[in-house]
Order: structure tokens, then sequence, then C-alpha cells
């Protein structure tokens, strides 16, 4: 599905604040509220929009260790990995790389414990070579 201007405007409206309302999205882009709610299902319903989350600020309670998993797979197995990582519900996020490191894994736990048993569980995945784990220390932009 080819996405125009306006989809691309209401994405990152949507991407700014995921509660924006209809009205105030219509009014936004300069379409009807009723012409906001049908390209916003079209773009649930073609996968282009998968879901709507939080973000945590700093006032609440402490939201766990975030973590990225670089890892190194046997051959090409991005494919047959990426699916298996998937199930695991502490993982974000999952992107294949090229160069050194086949996939990137963003995941969030509640502790270091919890960081080391996910650890354990991705390496044992068949086809991974090496993880190597990066717990976040600070976040100093996030534009996600």
């Amino acid at each position: 599905m080819a996405l125009d201007e306006l989809d691309g405007r209401i994405l990152a409206l949507l991407e700014a604040n995921g509660r924006e309302s209809a009205t105030k999205l219509a009014a936004k882009v300069g379409l009807s509220r009723s012409a906001v709610q049908e390209r916003v299902a079209r773009l649930e319903r073609d996968g282009i929009i998968q879901g709507y989350t939080i973000r945590r600020g700093r006032g609440g309670p402490p939201a766990g260790v975030e973590t990225y998993l670089f890892v190194r797979l046997e051959g090409p197995a991005c494919p047959r990995v990426a699916p298996l990582v998937r199930e695991l519900p502490e993982v974000l996020s999952i992107e294949s790389l090229a160069g050194e490191l086949d996939m990137l894994i963003r995941a969030r736990v509640p502790d270091m414990a919890a960081l080391n048993t996910l650890r354990e569980r991705v390496a044992r995945l068949p086809e991974v070579r090496t993880v190597t784990t990066a717990p976040v220390l600070a976040v100093h932009l996030d534009r996600r």
C-alpha cells in the first residue's frame, strides 16, 4: 500500500501522541474527522500501525533495565531465529543487521538477574553463535 503525504502526517502526529483524538488530528491535517478515522483504520488494517504503546516518564516507578543484545548467527539465519525471539515477552524490537553482527534485540527486563536469564534463553536458540549484552545506562535522546 502506498502512503501519501496525509498518511505520513497522521502517522507522525500519532507517533508523537498516540492518544491524539481524531478531531484534533483532523484539524491538524485539514481533513474531516471521519476521513481521518477511515485513514487510521486503513493504516491499522494494512499493518502500518501495529499497535499503540506508552513511554514511561521519570516520575513513575522504575521501568527496569533496558538493554541491547547483539547476536551473531550461524549463516543467514535471521528469518528462522527472529520468530523465536519474537515470542520472548521482554523483547521490544528485533532488527536484522549487515556487517559483523546479524541481529540487534532491544529488550526491557525487571532486573539484572532477568537480563541474565533472557541472555541465556537467546544464546540457546538454534543457530545463535554469540550474544553480547549492553544494558542502557542513560538515554540522552529518544525520538521514537
